[in-house]
């Protein structure tokens, strides 16, 4: 009878092993769906990390800090739909990109908070929906920007806003109606077009979302009260560019791009408005000379104009008083590196903002002492694995009436005042 209990033991085992490896199995069969993952789908984990320790001097105090510029890391994959077009496969896209905040453990911790896409792409392009730089900023940024638009140096300090929108760079981590034309913005929908011999372009637009308190409120409907009563509003973004870029026989190479945003009643919801219509334009340019020992000289330019449009606001005080305002500036920015081809080079970039154009109730023609500029510059060395060592200068220089900061990671500095940071840091890729 012994012996009996223990076969009927051992019998047991045997089929709870078989149940279990019938289980996984099942699951296994199930892999693509909710249930697990796709073996076909190809993972890319990757991250970029940019810190510095800074010496920051605004007029208003002198303080130390370390910022780690955008630091970042992602997750991302690509797999084959088993779909073609055009002798091309159509792939799904998907990624996940978020803040690395090491140092900034209030900042965006949202998950996915900076690229992040499901994507289609073949023959005919890429059209993809979440969240991501709108094609204004990222079309040029790269090629214009020689500090990575990353940091303190970055070209949002002036280039993008009017030093009264509240910040330099708008990201989109709830659906903010900051004024800046330098965004990544959420709920957008997207179209990059493939290369067509130098050729491209983008589109993206964002979803409609009524009302001031959109995001607290789950996108509801609300009334946002102006000068002249209640009024419904629809915020909306519109953002394109084209670019082109050609290499010459010398082994030079030209590349040029033109860009253009449209906020129809996004500036209404913050300054209780009837209603807004703000536009931006770019034309940037850059020249790369290759130079000896793999070297090269890489010189860039960039011409803007804002112009914001409001219909009877509650709180422009900045400009004297409530009422309408139609609000025009222009600003231009020339940068340039000098890589030596051992390994140093030299990065500069120079920004000059006009004066506002201001055409309203109480206030018509230049808005006096409402310029700025600012200057960065840097040395780098590059080690063969990539690691970049770094040292910057930057500093933004403020006329009476104007309120411009350095680009990301502000310092608060106060209207009329200046701001300087010297800066040592790292760059790396993983």
């Amino acid at each position: 009878m012994q012996h009996t209990s223990l076969k009927e033991g051992s019998n047991m085992k045997i089929l709870k092993l078989i149940t279990a490896l019938l289980a996984l199995s099942a699951v296994s069969a199930h892999a693509g769906g909710v249930g697990g993952g796709n073996a076909n789908s190809n993972w890319t984990i990757y991250g970029w990390q940019n810190w510095s320790y800074e010496s920051v001097d605004n007029d208003e105090r002198k303080t130390q800090r370390i910022n780690n510029n955008a630091a970042n890391i992602g997750f991302s994959a690509s797999l084959d739909t088993g779909a073609s077009l055009g002798n091309e496969d159509v792939k799904v896209n998907f990624q996940c990109e978020q803040f690395t905040f090491h140092n900034r453990f209030n900042g965006a911790s949202d998950f996915c908070n900076r690229n992040s896409k499901l994507s289609l792409s073949g023959t005919f392009g890429e059209v993809m929906f979440g969240q991501w730089l709108l094609p204004y900023n990222e079309m040029v940024a790269q090629w214009v920007d020689p500090f990575y638009d990353a940091g303190a140096d970055s070209h949002t300090s002036i280039m993008g806003n009017i030093g009264y929108s509240g910040a330099n760079f708008y990201n989109g981590s709830g659906f903010g109606q900051n004024d800046s034309f330098n965004r990544r913005q959420e709920e957008i929908v997207q179209y990059f077009s493939p290369n067509y011999n130098g050729l491209s372009f983008r589109l993206a637009t964002t979803n409609h979302h009524r009302g001031a308190e959109g995001a607290a409120n789950g996108g509801s409907d609300v009334d946002v009260t102006s000068s002249t009563g209640e009024s419904n509003l629809d915020p909306r973004i519109w953002s394109m560019g084209a670019a082109y870029e050609q290499s010459l026989a010398s082994g030079d190479s030209v590349w040029i791009a033109v860009t253009h945003e449209r906020h129809d009643e996004w500036s209404a919801v913050d300054n209780e408005c009837s209603d807004s219509d703000d536009r931006g334009y770019r034309i940037a340019g850059r020249y790369i000379h290759n130079i000896q020992n793999s070297g090269f000289i890489r010189l860039s330019a960039m011409w803007e104009r804002l112009e914001y449009d409001l219909s009877d606001c509650n709180v422009l005080s900045d400009f004297g008083d409530t009422g309408s305002y139609e609000i025009e500036r222009d600003a231009w920015m020339l940068s340039g590196v000098v890589n030596f081809g051992n390994g140093f080079d030299v990065r500069a970039s120079y920004m000059n903002a006009d004066e506002l154009e201001i055409d309203s109730d109480i206030l018509n023609g230049d808005f006096d002492n409402s310029d700025a500029d600012a200057f960065n510059l840097g040395v780098f060395y590059t080690l063969p694995a990539g690691t970049e060592f770094r040292a910057t200068y930057s500093e933004v220089n403020n006329s009476q009436n104007s309120n411009y900061d350095v680009g990301i990671n502000g310092t608060g500095v106060a209207t009329g005042d200046d701001v300087s940071i010297w800066a040592v840091g790292i760059v790396q890729w993983f």
